[in-house]
């Protein structure tokens, strides 16, 4: 008996069927995909943002914590009658900008006075009243690259080393440009050091007569804040301004080693609380009385005249950091662009800055806020 070979293959239905559990399967999966890529995006934020707040304890708290070491209370007529005296820390207060800081710190076993006749800023041997000496028996106590401040009633001047230094010498070779002078820094409608307004002079004018403190710097720091080019903010550290009056000027940031340390800085913010009792607040250089619980109300001066030239750790017990951390999440911006709405972020007060509500947008927000007791050291010389 021969049989017949039955050919058959799937119904119509049985192929919808499998399509559609196809379908599904691959949605599932795309579906998957894209959550773990938006999960992998969110750590990765939440990581930027970790890091930046790591960035800020370290390198930006640590240096105002020891602030002013040996500089706070140095008992020296030049350091006593400078208004402001210029004792570790100086505010760059801003009212529609990021603030910025200045801030050094001295070291106790290089200090001395100006000897040979004075300094005259340009000059490129500095006489020192004391002989270099060993430190701890390990070495001597300035090397090259080293920097130091000088002071004087009108200003101060800090330097950099540029020759080998053998114990027993009472002379440093240095470099004709200075690392800082008082009243230098002069970025165009963000950062101004007003010394010269309360000083009468700049650091770099006149001589600094014998006597002038001279003091071994740990580090010389300035903390400013860039605007990139494509609108975006940037926390820079300037360690050494060669001179250069706008250290965040396009081209000037290698030469004035403007080290970008920072990026996604939406705003930060410095505020200051005076010993008094009650505590005063300031943060700002606005006009008398515009920020809450200002000394400046008080002072009479549209430009805080009376608080700044009182500004020293002394009188400082601690400052307030504020830092807002903008960081662009892809998710959002293109749910944006297909017509989503955002969602709103409510920044707190940030120093003299309101608080407000950022509008809805791409970007995900990161608030902080530090308290940093300030750490006094004394020294009579």
């Amino acid at each position: 008996m021969k049989y017949k070979k039955s050919i058959s293959g799937f119904t119509l239905i049985e192929a919808i069927t499998a399509s559609v559990i196809l379908l599904f399967v691959v949605i599932t999966i795309y579906t998957m995909i894209l959550e773990t890529e938006s999960t992998h995006v969110a750590e990765e934020n939440k990581l930027d943002m970790n890091q930046a707040a790591r960035a800020i304890d370290i390198i930006l708290c640590e240096n105002i914590r020891n602030a002013g070491s040996v500089l706070t209370l140095l008992r020296t007529p030049p350091f006593l009658q400078a208004t402001p005296p210029f004792t570790g820390i100086y505010p760059l207060n801003n009212n529609d900008f990021p603030d910025g800081i200045i801030l050094a710190s001295g070291d106790s076993t290089a200090v001395t006075k100006v000897a040979g006749g004075g300094f005259t800023p340009g000059d490129t041997l500095l006489n020192l009243q004391d002989s270099v000496t060993n430190l701890d028996g390990n070495g001597t106590l300035w090397s090259i690259n080293d920097s130091g401040i000088i002071v004087k009633t009108s200003g101060y001047y800090v330097f950099r080393v540029t020759g080998a230094v053998s114990m027993g010498e009472t002379t440093l070779t240095i470099r004709a440009t200075p690392v800082y002078y008082s009243g230098l820094l002069n970025v165009p409608g963000k950062y101004v050091d007003n010394s010269l307004t309360h000083i009468g002079s700049l650091g770099n004018s006149g001589s600094y007569a014998d006597g002038s403190p001279l003091i071994r710097l740990n580090y010389f720091n300035i903390f400013t804040v860039k605007t990139e080019k494509d609108g975006s903010k940037t926390l820079t550290l300037t360690t050494d301004t060669e001179g250069v009056a706008d250290i965040l000027a396009d081209g000037n940031e290698t030469t004035t080693r403007a080290v970008p340390i920072i990026p996604n800085i939406a705003d930060i913010q410095f505020e200051y609380i005076t010993k008094d009792e009650p505590a005063e607040f300031w943060a700002s250089t606005s006009t008398a009385g515009t920020s809450y619980a200002d000394p400046c109300a008080s002072a009479g001066s549209t430009d805080c005249t009376g608080f700044i030239q009182n500004f020293s750790n002394r009188n400082i017990s601690s400052i307030r950091v504020f830092a807002l951390m903008r960081i662009e999440d892809k998710h959002k911006r293109k749910n944006i662009d297909e017509g989503a709405v955002g969602q709103e972020f409510n920044k707190p007060r940030m120093g003299d800055v309101a608080a407000t509500t950022l509008a809805a947008g791409r970007f995900h927000y990161t608030y902080l806020t530090y308290e940093i007791f300030i750490r006094n050291y004394d020294i009579v010389y």
